[in-house]
């Protein structure tokens, strides 16, 4: 009977406890991270040691002896969003999170050392010195960063386990109606107004639409071209790129849009197609700073005080969804890659459920070849008046 082949070593340690080594697959003697109670304990720790080495998903627990600090380096330096390197407004939020609340706290621990209590340990310290946008920012950062790590098996689970903690909770924004918008807008500066009429019906984000350049608007077609933003940097730049990943597009605009634009375009008068279109009065180049402090006058001025000019996206976007838009019509207009975020305006449009079934019983009606108003509400044959089903 042979015997079979010791893998590791245990031995009593001074203490009583016992240790386990083992040799890696190049050699190297290696200890356990812990020591154990018995001996049994630590060949069992051996056992589950050698099936994984056997088994070829034994992880080196010496690549988890990498700081987070040089980790975090190397992935902020590699890290792409569907192959495309991170934005710069998005390099510098990651930036900002990672030099103020991550690595002052956790940039000198070892990878293989931040357990889910270091992680719970240091939300608990960030909620006492932090408000909750930046402590979810760089929640999610840390986060995203040790998902990586586990991808690239130096972790074999993800330490942050802090139910919500990377999770907006935003309130509900206002949802402004046609007229509410125009109210607004006529509280906006001349030179502003086609800017926000433009905004509006084309779903565009505050970027976006400054960005535009006279050659993007064909009046024609009644089109307009979306293919670039301006970023604000943080050092108080400006950065001019392409949009959001699958936000390029080119959205066909409503009446009042094309009417907007054609008058706007005719008091500006003669100029290249690359010439930006909107532009301040005395011709400088619009900043995102000057669209929205005149918006907030401007809302304050109608009554609507603390509507933000992202809101006008938001409202375009539902008004398209009850206008009977799908889904796939909602992303392609918003430049949504994701149908998540254009199923938010769906869910509003489901408002108009009971409108709906009110034109539904006017049908049901006709049909049936009763009285029928103007609200869908119908008459009976025993001339009792009810409601839309």
């Amino acid at each position: 009977m042979t015997r079979r082949r010791v893998f590791g070593t245990v031995r009593r340690l001074p203490s009583g406890r016992w240790q386990a080594r083992y040799r890696a697959p190049d050699g190297v003697l290696l200890t356990a991270p812990r020591t154990f109670t018995t001996k049994l304990d630590a060949n069992r720790y051996l056992a589950e040691i050698e099936t994984t080495q056997v088994a070829g998903s034994w992880r080196d627990p010496r690549r988890a002896e990498i700081s987070l600090r040089a980790y975090a380096e190397s992935w902020i330096v590699e890290r792409t969003v569907r192959g495309r390197p991170l934005a710069r407004r998005t390099l510098d939020t990651y930036r900002n999170s990672l030099d103020r609340w991550i690595l002052p706290f956790l940039g000198d621990q070892q990878l293989g050392k931040i357990t889910a209590p270091v992680v719970r340990n240091w939300h608990s310290r960030l909620c006492e010195v932090t408000g909750p946008t930046a402590r979810r920012q760089a929640y999610a950062l840390l986060r995203a960063i040790l998902n990586t790590a586990v991808d690239d098996d130096i972790l074999h689970r993800n330490p942050c386990r802090v139910k919500g903690a990377g999770q907006p909770v935003a309130a509900e924004r206002p949802l402004l109606d046609l007229g509410q918008v125009e109210r607004i807008n006529d509280h906006m500066p001349t030179h502003l107004q086609a800017l926000v009429t433009v905004a509006f019906w084309s779903h565009t984000r505050v970027g976006e639409v400054i960005a535009l350049r006279r050659g993007d608007v064909d009046l024609e077609k009644g089109t307009l071209r979306i293919e670039r933003q301006q970023v604000e940097l943080a050092g108080g730049g400006v950065l001019v790129s392409a949009p959001k990943a699958g936000s390029v597009r080119t959205t066909h605009l409503p009446a009042p849009a094309m009417k907007a634009l054609a008058m706007h375009l005719e008091q500006l008068g003669p100029g290249l197609p690359g010439a930006p279109l909107f532009v301040r009065p005395d011709g400088k180049p619009l900043r995102s700073a000057n669209v929205q402090h005149a918006w907030s006058k401007a809302a304050t001025a109608a009554g609507l005080k603390g509507v933000h000019f992202h809101d006008l996206r938001h409202a375009g976007l539902t008004l398209t969804a009850q206008a009977g838009a799908t889904t796939a019509e909602v992303m392609r207009r918003a430049g949504h890659l994701s149908s998540r975020a254009a199923l938010i305006y769906q869910h509003a449009a489901e408002q108009r459920d009971a409108v709906i079934a009110g034109l539904l019983s006017a049908v049901a009606a006709a049909h049936a070849g009763e009285p029928v108003d103007g609200s869908g509400t119908f008459v009976a044959r025993d001339g009792v008046e009810e409601p839309p089903a």
